[in-house]
């Protein structure tokens, strides 16, 4: 326990200086969605910095990641120049080149496993993934509306049916899309989930130990499904459960000020 104690805190630090130099990249005109990136921002830090994904491995030797979500990439490419595997330099040249667009794909970045954006796909690409490599955790974060789509269900029940050992899906589930509320999402909370031959497991994704209960749980021998309830732009009360900046960009007087805050 103390050592998770130690862990947590050195993450805590973490998560603020990647928010800081997330916010940094909007301050200098990149475009990114910057709600439905800052509410996976702790999950996705304890994922990649706790080494369940470590990309510092090939992809031929890592755990596979899917980050279905992928206008949340501008988390994903602040973390790669964290960990010094992106250069700056590197990341706005492909960016003036239009090479690091509004989504992630395989062709640009090499730490990226599957080109995503077109929502509702990612659990069946994790299944081919989980078969294709019987001895890699294949690890997706999806969204809230993106469960929507039917595709997410068969895929759940056939990792249940065919007893998948493998996959393990995160629901970011911070309750907007990009355009408005989702008010019932009744499903992730009926008992239903708990027939599938899934571990099932819900918790705070901005609790740092309820995310640790959830990676100890991806260690086990069995597929996994985590409800983590979020706060669309956590961590910056101008955009917190704001429709406006799900994905819409905020002037140079306030991003300033909001670095500002941070800083203080």
């Amino acid at each position: 326990m103390v050592k998770n104690s130690k862990k947590i805190l050195k993450l805590k630090k973490k998560i603020r200086e990647i928010r800081f130099n997330f916010l940094k990249l909007i301050s200098k005109g990149v475009k990114y969605h910057i709600g439905g990136s800052l509410s996976i921002l702790d999950i996705i830090v304890c994922l990649i910095y706790t080494k369940k994904i470590d990309l510092t491995k090939t992809s031929k030797t890592r755990n596979k990641f899917i980050l279905s979500k992928g206008h949340a990439l501008g988390i994903f490419y602040t973390i790669l120049m964290d960990l010094n595997l992106l250069s700056e330099k590197k990341y706005f040249s492909q960016i003036k080149k239009h090479k690091f667009g509004g989504q992630l794909d395989t062709y640009n970045c090499k730490y990226v496993d599957w080109s995503t954006g077109s929502l509702g796909h990612s659990i069946g690409v994790s299944i081919g993934m989980a078969i294709a490599n019987p001895n890699k955790k294949i690890i997706t974060i999806v969204g809230d509306a993106e469960i929507d789509e039917g595709s997410v269900w068969e895929g759940l029940f056939f990792i249940s049916e065919k007893k998948i050992k493998n996959v393990h899906i995160i629901i970011d589930r911070n309750r907007l899309s990009a355009s408005s509320f989702i008010e019932k999402k009744e499903v992730l909370d009926k008992k239903i989930l708990n027939q599938l031959d899934l571990n099932i497991y819900r918790g705070n994704g901005h609790n740092l130990k309820d995310i640790f209960k959830y990676l100890e749980i991806i260690d086990k021998s069995k597929s996994s499904l985590a409800i983590f309830d979020t706060i669309k732009g956590n961590g910056i009360p101008e955009f917190e459960n704001s429709l406006k900046y799900s994905h819409g960009q905020p002037d140079k007087k306030l991003i300033t000020q909001v670095l500002k805050n941070l800083q203080s």
